[in-house]
Formats: C-alpha cells, structure tokens, sequence
C-alpha cells in the first residue's frame, strides 16, 4: 500500500476505527472516534477476551524487515505500555493479560470478566473487545464437523512441477523464502526438515519470546533437544491462553514446540519439506515425497493444542510470524465465519506487510455456506481439497472368489473369518465398547462409518481382540480415506460395503483376506472435489466467490509425528491423510515458489496469478459433474510452464488489491469494524475506493442481488513482458447478458486499465445462482473469472439493528420488478428464555438409545409466524453444546453444530407445527451437568406492535428507495421485529430488525 496514506491518518490512530481521510488533507483533519469501539461487546464463552486498539500496529509504519530493530521495539515498547493503561484505567490488573500484539495487531488478551471487558471497550482508546474463539484443524478424521494431505514427487507430477520448463527444473524450489506454519508444532528431527549444509544462513530471529524451543524434557522426558539449523530455522510454543484457561497440558503434550498431534509436521513437510524424501509406514518403504517448495526454509508456531487452539494465540503466533519476517503462512486451522476475528484482522495487517497467506476453506461440505474463517476473508487465499491422480490402495478377496478394491497404507492380514459388527456388538459403527470381544477376537470386522473418527473404529477393533477392518461409507459420493488405522485397514464405497455385508449375513462361514497393500494406483477422476471440503457462497459476503482456489487435499502423504495422543497409532513418521488442511500447505508451497520467482509482487497479485490460470477441468464429490465454482473456486492450481503465456509464473494480467481496498469491502461487508463507518466509508468513496463488496478488485466476479441491472467495476494490471492487446470473452450466466466494456485492453507492461461488466436479468428465476466466467484472451494469455451472480426481485439488507428504548433505522432497497410494493412492520418482540441442564452424550450422536440426558427437549409451537429465531447461551466455559430442529413428523429442520458454543437457528416464514429444539451435549466436562439458556423469539406474522415503518409505494426495476423503520417505548431487553417486502402476490422477503435496550 502506499504509506503516505498512514501519515494523512494521524499515524496514532487506527486506519479501522477513524474517518478516513484518503484525500491529501492536513492530518489536523482527522476525525477520531472517542466513544470506545463501535462493535457491541459480546460475552466470551471462554473467559478471554482480546483488546484490539485504535493506534496502529508497528506494520503501518515500519517495513517488516525492521521489526526486530531498536525504534521497532521501543515503539513496540510503547504499544504495550497503553495496553497496561488501558487495563489499570478500567481497574483490572495487569496480571489478567496473556497476550501482547504489536506487529500485524495492536492489542491484548485477558482472562477477565463480562463487566470488565465492558468496562475497557469504553474506552477511547479501545476499537473493538472480541470474545477469544476457539479454533480447531481442518483435518478430517472426526465425527463433527466433516470427515477430514501432503505432496510427493507423484504429486507434483500432477500439478505439473517436474518436467522441462516446470517449476522444480527451472530452479524455483522456494530457495531464499521462508514459510511460517501456524499448527500444532512440529517434530524436528524428522528427515522431511533436515539440514544438508547447502541452505542459506539465515539471520538470528526476533528474540522476544524462545525461538528454538525444543527440549523440555520436565515436563515429557521424550522432549529431546534440538538445535535449529538453517531448514527449520525456528520453532516457537505460543500457547499462553491455551496453557492459562486448561490450567496446563494434558500428560501426553510437549510443553515446547514439539508436535504432539503430527498435523503441523504433516503441513509444514507438505509446504516446504525436503525433496525426494523415503516415506516408511509400518516399516514398508511407501514413495519419496517432496515438499511444494523443498528448498524453503520453515518456522514453526504452535499455537494449537490437543483441544483446538485460542484466537489469542493463534493472533499472537502470527503477530510473531511478521515480526519473524516469514513470506508466506500456512493456517490449516479453522472456526466460524466472522471478518471481525482477531485472526482476521491481523491478517489483514500482514497482507499489507506484504505476507501471502494460505488458508483451509473447511470441511463441513458438501453443503452450501459451508465457508469457515478467516478463510472467508478477501484477504486470504481459501483453498478447497480434491483428489489426486495416486490412489493408496488395498484389495478385499472374499473366499468366495469375490474381491474389491478401496483405499488403504496398512499392511494386510492373512485369511480370516469376517464378521459384521452389527452381529458382533451392539452397533455397526464400531463406536468405543461396544464390540464383543468373544465374537470379534482373530477376526476381521465389517464397520460403517460415522458416530466416530475412523481411527477410532479401528481402534475399538483392536480392543476387542480384532485382526483387521473393512471399512465402508454410508454412500458412493463420498471419499475414502488412508489413515494410519490401528489394525490392517481397507475403506471401500458404500455399494461394496453392502455387498460385503450382503455376503457375512448368507454365507456359511464368511472368511477375507486383506492383501499387503504396497499397491500405488491411478484413478482417471481426478482432480474431483472432495465431499467434505466446505462450500460457498461465502456466508459473510457472497459478493466474493469462495474458496478461491482448490488444491490436492486426499490421500496426501507427509510427515508424522512417531508420539501422538493414545488414540492415534504411535511410531510412524508418515501418514497419507485428508483435509483441506492438507490442500492448504499445497497452496502455501505454491506461494513461496511465485515469491521466488517474483518477490516484488504483492499478495493480492500472487493471488491472482494463482487463480486467472487455474486448471478448470474438476468434477465435483460426484466425479461427473463439472464443479461450480462455490465448491472449487477457480479451479485447481496449476503452475504451467514457467516462462510460457498463461502459467501461473506468468498469468499476463493481475487483480491487485491493497489494505484501503479490504477497508472499502468492509464498508459492505462488516461495518461495524469502523468507529465511525460512515464517514470513514464516505472519504473511502471519495478518494475513488470501491466501497460495496461486489466491486473489490477481486479475480472472481460474484453479485448476489441482482435487483434487474447490475454493473460491476475491476481493474486489471499488466504483468506480461511486452505489450500485449486483450480481448474480452465473456461467457454470461444462463438466463442473463453481460456486457464488457472496454472489450479491448491494449496494454504495456505495467500499465492498468479498468473495465466493467454489466449484468441484466433477461430471463433468470429469481433466487437462483448462476454461473459463468470472463477470460481477457491475447497473445497466448487466457486470464480468467469465474462469475456467480444471483437475481433478485428486491434487494434489501438481511437484517439492520439499533440500540435504545426509542430509535429508528434506516436502509436501501433496490427494486428487481415494476409495479406495487408495500413494506409492513412485524413486532418487535422480547426474548423468552427457557433454562435447563444437559449432561455429556456418551456416544457424542443425537437421537441414539443411549443419549440420556445428553440431549434435552424444548417444545414450542409456532403458529402464524413471520420469522422464529433461537439462540443458545452457557455460562463461561469450553463445553460444547449443539441444537438441533424437529418438526411434528420427526423431521430434522435445522442444526447449529459450531465448535464451541455459538448456536442458533431461524426460520423465516415458518410452517405452522409444534417444533422441538433439543440441545445436546456433545462436549460436557463436568459430570453434574451444563446449565444453558435458550432464548427464542417468535416475530408474528400480523402487522402491528412497536414497530413502524416508512416506504415507498411503487417499485420501479433497477432503482433503489429508502425504508426507515421505527420504534418506541421499549423496556430493557433483546428484541427481534421483521420489515416484510411484498408486491401484489405477496412478501418478497423480511429485513430483520434487532434492537438491544440496556
């Protein structure tokens, strides 16, 4: 970004929090927000909040390179010295902070109370005061939240980085970049990061905190010593919250830097790990593996602990990864989406300190919205997993004669009897205790999938005396997986399954025999999405496509670490597992090879390269159907040849974006980050900065309302050595006509241009996504857009809030149609709470015999209803609650499964019946129970209340009309009303109106 932007800013405040003024002006100009952070505080479940302050982080004025220097540290000195006063000034001791940010955030973390965090977020030095969320890894192998890689040199033949030209041959190997990998550690002594004398040395590392931090040998004698060398230069814990709120570490953790989960070695090996390394799985030589980039070198953070990990430390672990000077971070971790996390925003810091970063997109597909955070930022690379080309595969022979094929890494068995676990315990699902050793021991057994982690099954397997597993999905679209199992292990389709169990119920004496499963094969269906990886629209803005790009994230072989928990196989120091935090690292890897090759390039440029030349020939879960690109984004990274037109190396035209361009997308799609949004949105705007989410120059085009016409706005900028003419070759969504202009770009290397594209619904059913793509064709170049757009009859804001017993709000509505509108007013309502006390599920699956009272039933009827909401609330704590929908019928209608406890669901327009919310214990520490509450609001659907409304009353297509809506003599509460839009034949939709009286 430009810095002499900060300095027009006042340099003491932050650019979030102030009106902006972008124009050349007299920093005596500048408007500051004195009334403490605009963003209501919302009460922690963890008991830690995070601080985030106006003044700037030490990146808006020192280059990244000068972190470590003394006027960086005295400045940084200073930061922390108004975070203690901050703290005193609200009565808090100081003791009560964790954590200090200063680089990429300037901020703090505290174990306090709601009253407390209260008290600071009055304070005019205060921004915002966010709730510390817990974050998990987006590997697969769990029972919630999806069943969810790593590169060998079978790998990069597939993406297409060996071979003449290629990557790999032309010397782009990662040489001179340094990759942070934020994770749960990392097992140094692994071959994947040894040294071989020939890296370049690298200079001392910030000394704030340890930075080699390996050998605790009190707390886990098998913490060995090690020294950092120059391929693993650095290996940080940052786990202050973590170690603060769970009173320590569990018995089997490494109080150090040290990998106790093996998912940080994996990703680091994947991103960066040596080449033509021999993996080894239960003392069988496997392949060779290389990491993307093998000849980067890796600083390890562990921010992540057998239970998840804190946004404090994972915000303080990359706050350090700046101040480390790392070019690229992988994040293979993953929450609930929200721009306003504190591991958003100090990304959005490091972006402008020039760091690209690689993100997992999640793996809670295939639904749609299924986009985790801060994936769901612009500011970071989203990167969804699909198949690979290489299949680890095992072979079933029945002694029938009969024999399948499926996935596995393990060795076999000999000839064995083979029994269903459904006859051989109390549940096919091999859940824990419930096989019958007497009828399991010296044999094979059948297990279908869910209720628990597939290492899990095999682990009850083993405990009841089994030989090995055959494993099977619940269906054909799903994937199958090549965990390091605790017994000799094959995964097939749900159809084999079947068949397999079809045979142990009719024949006399069903006997398998799994085979040693050194086989490496190939399947033709790849790249195909996985079904897990999560899936778009994005749930905080669907004016940008996510994810952006998609990476090889099944049957991914890298490192392990040999000692894990008790419920992972011991010893081995290579896994082939699954994720979107194995595709992920793919992407980093990719990253640090393009900041090789092109290390002027901003992050948003090394983006756009990625995405404008991405591979569009993926299936989607099905392994048929063309993937959209809500489920692969732009399509699979492929590099290309390095020096040839339309490589990723060298994409012709880039969509560059800069940190007041992520500001002005704010405006739209969080506003509540600003002190003062509208002023600050409005120098934004005049200062010619886009400030709706549809018109950030992004390299995906996306509008998800299109209210009749429609224009968008990007700016492109040459890349190519020479002047080169583009043509535009639109393919417009079904039902729609696009329309660009210029059509012609003729531009010198360097040079930008902008153009736009407007969108006009011919024919299009409302309320359906629509698909298409723009590719500037020149030269050899074929630079590319995926479109996504939406109609809309009326386009109005989801939903709007105001504070205060009397208030009003207003909002704009565009209009899709011609003809009659009438806007009606619905409540507003207060909130009924219904309080109760649900203890631990023992099998963690609702709705089982052996639920108890795990999972507790609250009734509501709900007659003549405009919109019904529930929201779950627990006292402090790390348990983890779900909720769960019924009908009448028994029918499941809607779910709020987020880790942690953040639930709630809504139904707008709901049918007339008697509804049942359970909540269910998934997670329940204390043996007498959870006490929660579950507020709900029943918004009617007669008009009338204290609410009223002003509007228009006619539409015109393609205008845009104001809506103000009012209330009154309201009493201290929660309330929830609805602004419903009808035309002649009835509502349209409902702009929720929240208002919170004190």
């Amino acid at each position: 970004m430009n810095r002499g932007f900060r300095a027009l800013i006042g340099g003491a405040t932050l650019a979030l929090t102030v009106v902006v003024p972008i124009q050349p002006v007299g920093a005596d100009e500048v408007v500051a927000n004195d009334a403490g952070g605009s963003q209501p505080v919302v009460e922690s479940e963890t008991g830690s909040y995070i601080v985030v302050m106006k003044a700037d982080p030490l990146v808006a004025s020192i280059a990244p390179d000068n972190l470590d220097s003394p006027a960086a540290q005295a400045q940084g000195d200073v930061l922390v010295e108004t975070h203690d006063a901050v703290l005193s000034d609200a009565g808090v001791s100081s003791d009560a902070k964790v954590q200090d940010y200063t680089n990429a955030v300037n901020g703090f973390s505290a174990v306090i109370g709601y009253d407390q965090a209260l008290e600071i977020a009055k304070d005019p030095k205060v921004a915002v005061v966010l709730p510390d969320e817990l974050r998990q890894l987006t590997s697969t192998d769990s029972a919630k939240g999806g069943d969810g890689g790593r590169t060998q040199d079978d790998l990069g033949n597939f993406l297409g980085l060996t071979g003449r030209g290629r990557a790999w041959a032309s010397g782009l190997t990662g040489e001179g970049v340094i990759v942070g990998v934020i994770d749960t550690g990392i097992w140094p002594e692994h071959p994947s990061f040894a040294d071989d004398g020939t890296y370049p040395v690298h200079a001392a590392l910030d000394d704030s905190r340890p930075n080699c931090e390996f050998g605790n040998t009190a707390k886990n004698p098998a913490d060995a010593a090690f020294t950092c060398n120059n391929k693993l230069i650095g290996a940080r814990q940052m786990l202050d919250t973590y170690r603060s709120l769970t009173g320590g570490f569990e018995a089997d953790e490494f109080d150090s830097a040290r990998d106790d989960d093996g998912h940080g070695t994996h990703t680091a090996s994947t991103a960066a790990g040596d080449a033509n390394v021999q993996a080894v799985i239960s003392g069988r030589k496997i392949a060779k593996v290389s990491g993307i980039a093998p000849r980067a070198q890796i600083i390890a953070y562990k921010a992540l602990g057998n239970n998840g990990g804190y946004s404090s430390d994972l915000a303080a672990a990359i706050d350090q990864a700046v101040a480390d000077g790392v070019d690229v971070i992988n994040y293979s971790v993953g929450g609930g989406p929200n721009l306003l996390n504190v591991d958003a925003i100090a990304y959005l810091f490091a972006a402008d300190a020039g760091v690209f970063v690689a993100v997992s997109a999640g793996n809670s597909g295939p639904g749609p919205e299924t986009i985790g955070g801060p994936s769901d930022a612009p500011w970071v690379t989203a990167v969804g997993a699909n198949t690979q080309r290489r299949l680890f595969q095992g072979t079933i022979r029945l002694d029938n004669g009969r024999s399948f094929k499926g996935a596995s890494i393990t060795r076999g068995t000999s000839e064995l009897t083979l029994v269903d676990a459904a006859t051989a315990g109390t549940s096919d699902l091999c859940l824990a205790n419930t096989l019958d050793p007497a009828k399991v021991q010296g044999k094979i057994v059948l297990c279908r999938r869910g209720g628990n982690g597939r290492v899990a099954k095999s682990q009850e397997v083993l405990r009841a005396g089994g030989k090995g597993m055959i494993l099977y999905n619940t269906s054909d679209t799903d994937n199958l997986f090549s965990d390091n199992f605790f017994v000799p292990t094959v995964h097939v389709d749900n159809s084999v399954g079947v068949k397999i169990k079809q045979y142990t119920a009719t024949a006399r004496r069903p006997r398998a025999e799994l085979d040693d499963t050194a086989e490496i094969s190939k399947i033709n269906y790849a790249p195909s999405m996985t079904i897990f990886s999560s899936r778009g629209p994005n749930p905080t803005s669907a004016d940008i496509i996510k994810p952006d790009i998609t990476a090889p994230g099944l049957q991914i072989l890298a490192g392990a670490s040999p000692i894990v928990g008790a419920d992972e196989v011991q010893g081995e120091l290579f896994q082939a597992i699954a994720g979107t935090s194995m595709s992920s690292p793919v992407v980093a890897g990719m990253y640090a090879l393009l900041k090789q090759a092109h290390p002027d390039w901003t992050p948003a440029m090394a983006k756009s390269a990625l995405m404008v030349t991405a591979n569009t020939r993926v299936t989607d879960n099905d392994r048929v159907t063309q993937a959209g690109p809500f489920a692969m984004g732009s399509g699979q990274v492929n590099p290309g040849v390095v020096g040839a037109a339309g490589s990723m190396f060298n994409p012709g035209l880039v969509y560059d974006a800069g940190f007041y361009d992520y500001l002005g997308f704010l405006c739209e799609a969080a506003p509540g980050i600003f002190g003062n949004p509208a002023g600050t949105c409005a120098n934004l705007a005049a200062s010619g900065i886009p400030t709706t989410a549809q018109n950030l120059n992004y390299p995906s085009i996306a509008v998800q309302d299109i209210a009749g016409v429609e224009t968008i706005t990007r700016t492109v900028t040459s890349v190519a050595a020479k002047t080169v003419t583009f043509r535009a070759a639109v393919n417009a969504p079904p039902g729609y006509t696009a329309v660009v202009s210029p059509a012609t770009l003729t531009l010198a290397p360097g040079d930008s241009a902008s153009y736009t594209v407007t969108f006009t619904n011919v024919s299009a059913t409302t309320g359906e996504w629509r698909f298409g793509d723009l590719t500037w064709k020149g030269h050899g170049y074929q630079v590319r857009s995926p479109i996504a757009v939406k109609g809309v009859q009326l386009a109005a804001p989801p939903e709007v809030s105001g504070i205060g017993a009397d208030g009003s709000v207003a909002f704009d509505v565009k209009f899709g149609y011609t003809g009659a509108y009438t806007a009606a007013a619905h409540g507003l309502v207060a909130a009924t709470a219904n309080d109760g006390l649900v203890f631990q599920d023992p099998d963690q699956v609702p709705f089982t015999e052996d639920d108890g009272q795990g999972l507790i039933a609250i009734p509501f009827t709900v007659t003549d209803t405009a919109v019904a909401r529930w929201a779950l609330s627990i006292p402090l704590t790390d348990d983890d609650l779900d909720i769960y929908l019924l009908n009448s019928a028994g029918d499941l209608v809607a779910q709020s499964t987020n880790g942690g406890t953040d639930e709630s669901i809504e139904l707008q327009l709901p049918a007339n019946d008697t509804y049942t919310l359970y909540v269910h214990g998934w997670a329940v520490s204390n043996l007498a129970g959870l006490a929660f509450s579950v507020q709900s609001w029943m918004v009617p659907l007669a008009t009338g209340g204290s609410l009223s409304v002003t509007a228009p009353a006619a539409a015109v297509s393609g205008q845009t009309a104001s809506v103000t809506a009012s209330w009154a003599g309201l009493t201290p509460g929660s309330y929830l009303g609805a602004v419903s839009h009808s035309d002649a034949s009835g509502i349209l939709g409902l702009t929720l109106v929240a208002v919170e009286v004190s």
